[in-house]
């Protein structure tokens, strides 16, 4: 089982986007994923349609070891979910209160290594608790970043604090950064040097697919759907379907 953490400090980047179409991606080509909603606005959570006030426990319930994953997950589709809502704040704060914070996700998850291929981690937009419960639960970790600006200056200042977690979690590998909302009509010489100025910033670290910008991402969500259950043919399929190809080539090395 491999966990990946999906994660940037910054808001509004196709952060939970990427996530549930990575995982439903790899769901499609038959891998057992687990979804773990990490982010108390719980945007990954309304992305499959689910109704909050329904929800009745949440991942923090899992990482405290108050509830067992069985009774925490939500089947939706081919694919797992743990759910978040509004009370995973108060959750974060058990958790940071912890004596084995922040190991809490790592240690919970290791009873689920025969049940999943895959775990992919929607971290919340803050440098607090649960990302760092979530990074040091991890193997791999992918930033998105929005194309059309990719703050390089956030980005150095996020690695330098994942270089600190580093030190609690000397396993975990940094799979790369991704662009997100990518506008191919944007003007060639700025294409081509927003490019250029990220390939020299992160070198073989920039992968090699980019999400274009593509309403149907939204649409999809809307309606509580993945962008392969809503339209399998459109630009934001095929674009996921690509980075999860390119993202399993790297945790498969």
């Amino acid at each position: 089982m491999k966990t990946i953490a999906i994660v940037n400090n910054k808001g509004g980047v196709g952060k939970t986007t990427s996530a549930q179409n990575i995982a439903a991606a790899f769901a499609k080509g038959k891998k057992r994923v687990l979804l773990i909603d990490l982010d108390a606005q719980a945007s990954l959570t309304k992305c499959f349609g689910l109704d909050l006030s329904k929800v009745q426990f949440n991942s923090g319930d899992f990482i405290l070891g108050q509830k067992k994953a069985q009774e925490v997950i939500v089947k939706t589709g081919n694919l797992d979910l743990m759910c978040s809502d509004t009370q995973l704040l108060a959750r974060e704060e058990n958790i940071k209160s912890t004596p084995n914070f922040p190991m809490n996700l790592k240690k919970a998850l290791k009873d689920l290594k025969s049940d999943y291929d895959l775990v992919i981690l929607d971290c919340p937009p803050a440098l607090g608790g649960l990302t760092k419960v979530a990074l040091v639960g991890c193997d791999y970790y992918f930033i998105p970043l929005q194309a059309e600006f990719l703050s390089y200056e956030g980005l150095k200042n996020f690695m330098h604090y994942v270089n600190q977690i580093q030190d609690i979690n000397p396993d975990m590998v940094f799979g790369g950064v991704f662009a997100t909302r990518f506008n191919p009509k944007i003007k060639t010489v700025l294409s081509k040097k927003l490019i250029e100025n990220a390939k020299e910033q992160l070198g073989d670290k920039l992968l090699d697919t980019y999400i274009r910008t593509n309403i149907a991402l939204s649409e999809a969500q809307a309606l509580g759907k993945d962008i392969f259950e809503y339209d399998a043919d459109c630009n934001g399929a095929n674009d996921y379907y690509e980075l999860s190809k390119e993202i399993f080539q790297i945790i498969s090395k």
